[in-house]
């Protein structure tokens, strides 16, 4: 009968080097495969709050865009009914407008009655010049390009200003660079520009001060520059101004400068403002030149 070998202590401790060998090998694997695991979850995780919030700021900016929808769909109801009432409104008001010119003619001879229905004319002038910026904010404008005299247009809204500029005990000053200084533009267009900016201007100085209003040829453009002495632009409001609504008076409707903004980037134009607290504020406008240059 044979005898079995019987392994040597060195062998038995050959294989346990070998076996742990093996361990520590496998043991090692797992550690790296449990490290490269623990390192895909961890981008996984991170690549899903990723999408999650790319999810979340997705439906915010839907639900955003929604409501700006229903937002921007209200305010074309409301213009459309707004433009509607101002159609209906404005007849009327020219009538009351005529006849109280006519009224204010009769009495000329009794100063305190004429007091009273300049006053009414001053409420019927400011309500049609609502109604006017209002049909004005509301419409699509196309411009009807012609070679217009800016001088000329500018005094024509200043005797239009009149009764305001002296209720205000406002004194006017004129800047033209010459008798007849051209542009082309829009006159239909041009005209609520300068009144707006006049009625401004005006309403800016309560208690009295200087409406400057000045036109020359420029390198880019004919300048029309309309200034006053009051006390200037709030710091952090120059964004604001031109912004639908926006208003700093207590009764004003903040249409003006967006109407006046909106009419001169139809004509081609550029706006620009400069304002210094405590000593006024100066809008200007840049038209395109005529071909050729300007001047008379």
């Amino acid at each position: 009968m044979s005898m079995m070998a019987v392994p040597t202590a060195p062998e038995e401790l050959h294989g346990l080097a070998r076996a742990f060998d093996g361990f520590t090998a496998a043991t090692a694997r797992l550690e790296h495969e449990y490290a490269t695991l623990r390192a895909r979850l961890a981008r996984l995780t991170a690549e899903l709050e990723e999408k999650n919030r790319l999810l979340a700021e997705s439906l915010e900016r839907e639900r955003r865009l929604e409501a700006e929808a229903l937002r921007q769909s209200r305010l074309a109801a409301m213009g459309e009914m707004a433009a509607m009432l101002a159609h209906e409104i404005r007849n009327p008001l020219g009538a009351m407008e005529l006849f109280t010119g006519l009224l204010l003619d009769d009495l000329r001879d009794r100063p305190d009655t004429v007091r009273l229905a300049r006053q009414v004319a001053s409420g019927i002038a400011d309500l049609n010049h609502l109604v006017t910026n209002l049909l004005e904010f509301t419409r699509t404008h196309v411009p009807r390009r012609q070679r217009v005299d800016c001088c000329a247009l500018a005094e024509e809204t200043l005797r239009y200003m009149a009764d305001l500029v002296a209720a205000h005990a406002v004194a006017v000053e004129r800047r033209y660079a010459a008798p007849a200084v051209h542009a082309v533009a829009d006159p239909h267009l041009l005209r609520p520009v300068l009144l707006n900016l006049m009625r401004n201007a005006a309403q800016a100085m309560p208690t009295g001060g200087t409406l400057t209003v000045a036109v020359e040829p420029g390198v880019a453009g004919t300048r029309l520059t309309v200034a006053d002495t009051g006390p200037g632009i709030s710091p952090g409001a120059e964004a604001d101004i031109f912004r639908p609504f926006f208003t700093t008076r207590a009764k004003g409707t903040g249409l003006g400068l967006a109407v006046v903004q909106e009419l001169v980037g139809a004509m081609g134009g550029t706006l620009a403002v400069a304002s210094e607290p405590g000593r006024g504020a100066a809008f200007t406008v840049v038209l395109p030149a005529e071909e050729g240059g300007n001047g008379a």
